[in-house]
C-alpha cells in the first residue's frame, strides 16, 4: 500500500481521513459541535448589541469594575506591562507588527520554494492574516456605528481616562476584538502541522506566549485606561471570537479543497460525499 502522506509533507486525504491524519468521521462530529457553538455566539453578540444600542449610558458593573481596576495601586512597571499591549494595538505599531508577520512568511513562503518544498501553506497563511485582520476590523466598526453607545466621560462618568477622549463609539472593543482575531489567528497558524514540523518551530514560543498574554490582558488595559467600559470588553471579546472561529473554518476549508484538487491531479480522487474539513 502507497503512504498517504508525499515526500514534501502534505498528506493526501483519503474518505476515511482528512489531509491532517484525523479520522474523517470524528472529525465530523467536532464539526458540528463547532459550529453550533459558533451559532450560538453569533446570536449572543447580536442580541447583546440589540441591548446595548437600547441602554448605551454605563450599567452599574461598569462603573465598579472601573472604579476598582483604577483604583489598584500597581508599580509603575507593572502598570506599563499591563497598557503594552493597548500601545501596541495603537494604528502605527498596529501596523508595523502586522507587516513584520507578512514579511516573516513571505520569506519562510520563498525559503520553502528555494528548497523543493510547497511554499502554498505559508502563502495561504498570508492571505488569510490579511484578511481576518482586515475584515473584522472593518465589521467592528459597522458593529460600533450601528449600535452608537459613546465613549467613557470623565467629566460625567467620574473615572480617569489616559488619553484624549475618542470621537468613535465604544461598543464593542475595537482594540479586545482585534487582538482576539489577530492573536488568535496567529497563535492557530503556529499550531499547524508544517509550523510544528518545522525544525525551528521553538523560535516561536515566545511570540506565543506573548500572543496568549495579549488576549488575556487586552480587555483589563482598555479599562485601566478608561477607553472602554467592562461590558465592552466582553462585547469585544465575543465579538473576537465569533470573527476568529468563522476565519478558521474558512481557512479549514479552504485547506481542505486544495488538499483534494491536489490529490485529483495526482490521480487520488477523494470521495467528495464524504469530504469535510480538514484540522492540521
Amino acid at each position: 500500500m502507497s503512504s498517504t502522506t508525499d515526500p514534501k509533507g502534505i498528506q493526501r486525504p483519503t474518505a476515511q481521513t482528512t489531509a491532517g491524519g484525523e479520522d474523517r468521521q470524528d472529525a465530523m462530529r467536532r464539526y458540528r459541535i463547532q459550529f453550533i457553538a459558533w451559532c450560538i455566539g453569533l446570536i449572543v453578540f447580536i442580541i447583546t448589541c440589540f441591548i446595548v444600542h437600547g441602554h448605551p449610558k454605563p450599567y452599574p458593573i461598569d462603573l465598579t469594575m472601573t472604579h476598582a481596576i483604577q483604583g489598584f495601586q500597581l508599580p509603575a512597571f507593572i502598570t506599563a506591562l499591563l497598557i503594552f499591549p493597548s500601545t501596541l494595538n495603537d494604528p502605527l505599531p498596529s501596523e508595523i507588527a502586522l507587516g513584520t508577520w507578512l514579511t516573516f512568511m513571505l520569506v519562510m513562503a520563498l525559503i520553502f520554494k528555494l528548497r523543493g518544498k510547497s511554499p502554498l501553506t505559508w502563502l495561504q497563511s498570508v492571505v488569510f492574516l490579511v484578511v481576518t485582520v482586515m475584515s473584522s476590523a472593518g465589521l467592528n466598526v459597522l458593529a460600533d456605528d450601528l449600535v452608537g453607545r459613546p465613549r467613557p466621560n470623565p467629566k460625567t462618568d467620574h473615572i480617569h481616562v489616559a488619553g484624549a477622549i475618542v470621537p468613535f463609539p465604544t461598543y464593542p472593543s475595537g482594540h479586545t476584538e482585534h487582538d482576539i482575531a489577530y492573536y488568535g489567528f496567529l497563535l492557530y497558524l503556529s499550531f499547524l502541522r508544517p509550523v510544528r514540523e518545522w525544525r525551528y518551530r521553538w523560535f516561536l514560543l515566545p511570540l506565543q506566549i506573548y500572543a496568549v498574554y495579549d488576549i488575556l490582558v487586552i480587555g483589563y488595559s482598555r479599562i485601566l485606561e478608561g477607553d472602554h467600559w467592562f461590558t465592552d470588553v466582553l462585547g469585544g471579546y465575543l465579538e473576537g471570537a465569533v470573527y476568529l472561529f468563522f476565519f478558521i473554518f474558512l481557512y479549514r476549508w479552504v485547506t481542505s479543497m486544495l488538499a483534494k484538487r491536489r490529490a485529483a491531479k495526482e490521480g487520488h480522487p477523494v470521495d467528495n460525499k464524504k469530504a469535510t474539513l480538514q484540522v492540521q
